[in-house]
């Protein structure tokens, strides 16, 4: 499982100017069952997507297509981590 925590680089303004191609990236990915969750940050300076199923090589991939990246609004830390428990319901957590 990947956590990707987003940071804006620009002001949120200049960041919204790109939302509604970034929310069509993110549904994209979430309807290929790549993303299982998504959420912005409160105060809002970025967001959080959690990635399943996919390599670290992939997530490099999906996130140089992300809108928010190839405008330079927004940069992601990449966080690896292996699942060894999941509620249940919540088991595409250690896929």
């Amino acid at each position: 499982m990947f956590l990707l925590l987003g940071r804006y680089l620009k002001p949120v303004d200049e960041v919204e100017v790109h939302l509604d191609a970034h929310r069509a990236w993110v549904r994209e990915n979430a309807e290929a069952g790549r993303f299982i969750a998504a959420g912005r940050e409160v105060p809002l300076q970025g967001g959080l997507l959690v990635a399943t199923g996919v390599t670290r090589d992939e997530v490099d991939a999906m996130i140089a297509a992300d809108p928010y990246v190839t405008e330079g609004v927004a940069e992601y830390d990449v966080r690896e981590y292996d699942v060894v428990l999941a509620a249940p319901g919540a088991e595409a957590l250690q896929a």
